[in-house]
């Protein structure tokens, strides 16, 4: 299930000053779950113009956490999906020293003559 979340674009450094915050780079791109705009507060499209603090992830550094809403610009939608699932499971490889076991290069129940 896809959901809708806002990016933002730092315009100014921030340093992180708390345990919960992350810190910005002139650049940054920041992704919000819209969901988590959504207070009693919140306005439409207040999301244009954040004033308070916002809960984000930061894409050049993978941190997730909160930053200053002041410090970034809108950028625009964009949907999100979850990670996909894989419909098999990446076998292990054997133990070092351990007995040797051939591992297939297809998950299984594939057959190798496929796409012959």
């Amino acid at each position: 299930m896809a959901s809708d979340s806002i990016q933002y674009r730092a315009l100014f450094e921030y340093k992180r000053q708390r345990g919960d915050d992350i810190s910005l780079q002139p650049g940054d791109i920041l992704t919000v779950n819209k969901v988590s705009l959504l207070s009693p507060d919140f306005q439409e499209r207040e999301e244009r113009s954040p004033k308070g603090w916002l809960h984000g992830t930061n894409e050049r550094t993978k941190e997730k956490g909160d930053f200053p809403g002041t410090f970034v610009e809108y950028v625009g939608v964009v949907r999100v999906s979850p990670p996909g699932t894989k419909t098999w499971t990446r076998p292990v490889p054997p133990t070092p020293g351990g007995a040797q076991t051939p591992v297939s290069p297809q998950p299984p129940g594939a057959s190798a003559s496929a796409g012959e």
